[in-house]
């Protein structure tokens, strides 16, 4: 059954077949915790459940027609609504057509479903004109809100929305994933299930990019003396070339079959959703990279000040956390999170993490 799929989530999962098993689905529920636990999973199940003609009524079959057009991305009443633009933001416009689209009947389905991914990239105006529709919500639809910062939206949203917890997974289950799904040994598997802190999107990033090699490579460096002034010059040649992969891979997976039929302006159109699309992509990297910066510091103090090598995050590299120098961890975690609101500003990367390599070496 679909629910089964949604792993270390037993009271989220339970609340949403009470509300299908009871026929109380209300129109607004707010999906909200750390990335990468099941929250997007559970709201594509939701919306594959409400509209299921084979299940028992508190999940979906996995096998009716209404499911399988909902896993392959193609119900005509499950639309999805993502940031766009530079900016990654949800704006009016795209609220106005969800508007227009809810007060309309289903296609084929029971209801329109909504996931709104990201939610709290919606902006203030669009919040203020998505409060209305659910003050008086049409009746036959449901909003699903995706979000890791729920209190970036308006608490009469919050409020007006029933609102379902996800935490993170266990490190069990993370490692048991990675197994089945990457050929690691057993102790790297552990060892990233830990760093991954119980999210199994960060985990497979971190298995499949060479960010965190990139990151240790670059501490121990600072830490033994090199110039942070050569060591950021040749970091930038790797943003560049992550950030030409980005758009590469964005482009990849955006081109229509028909583009040369397309109009001027949807080509416009298509080039800008692009630019956006790899923007966040990049912008995903630099925060992982902080990230990952963030926890070896971490553990550095830690270690230093508890002693208690359980506690720590990159335990495969305990070796060299022993014999980490002394030094200000606090300043540096502090320049750190200070890196990490520039970048949110989109100040240049390249300089960000060059004044963040000088504040590290010291």
């Amino acid at each position: 059954m679909s629910f089964d799929k949604v792993l270390d989530q037993t009271v989220a999962v339970r609340l949403l077949r009470r509300l299908l098993r009871r026929g109380r689905v209300p129109h607004g529920l707010l999906f909200w915790g750390p990335d990468g636990v099941g929250k997007r999973l559970a709201a594509a199940e939701m919306a594959k459940a409400v509209n299921c003609t084979g299940g028992q009524g508190d999940d979906a079959c996995d096998t009716c027609l209404p499911c399988r057009k909902t896993e392959q991305g193609n119900h005509p009443d499950v639309m999805y609504l993502v940031p766009v633009k530079r900016a990654r933001i949800i704006n009016v416009e795209a609220i106005d057509s969800v508007n227009e689209m809810a007060s309309l009947r289903p296609y084929e389905g029971a209801r329109r479903v909504f996931i709104f991914e990201d939610a709290d990239r919606m902006n203030a105006p669009a919040q203020n004109h998505f409060l209305k529709t659910l003050e008086e919500p049409p009746g036959n639809a449901l909003f699903l809100l995706v979000t890791a910062s729920p209190r970036a939206l308006l608490p009469t949203i919050r409020s007006r929305c029933q609102q379902v917890r996800f935490g993170a997974l266990r490190p069990e289950t993370v490692a048991a994933l990675l197994l089945e799904r990457r050929d690691l040994p057993r102790e790297t598997a552990g060892a990233i299930a830990a760093l991954s802190q119980g999210q199994m999107a960060r985990a497979l990033s971190l298995v499949d990019s060479d960010n965190r090699d990139v990151v240790i490579d670059i501490t121990r460096r600072l830490a033994t003396g090199d110039d942070p002034l050569a060591v950021s010059d040749e970091f930038a040649g790797f943003l560049a070339a992550r950030k030409a992969a980005a758009e590469a891979a964005v482009k990849g997976e955006t081109l229509p079959e028909d583009v040369a039929d397309m109009t001027r302006e949807d080509r416009e159109a298509l080039k800008e959703e692009q630019v956006a699309a790899a923007v966040a992509r990049f912008r995903r990297d630099l925060m992982e990279l902080l990230y990952l910066f963030e926890t070896w510091y971490r553990d550095a103090m830690v270690l230093r000040a508890t002693g208690e090598e359980g506690r720590v995050l990159n335990r495969d590299h305990l070796d060299f956390l022993r014999g980490a120098p002394e030094g200000d961890y606090g300043g540096k975690l502090a320049a750190i999170e200070k890196a990490r609101v520039y970048i949110e500003r989109f100040l240049n990367e390249e300089r960000v993490f060059r004044d963040l390599f000088f504040e590290l070496a010291a």
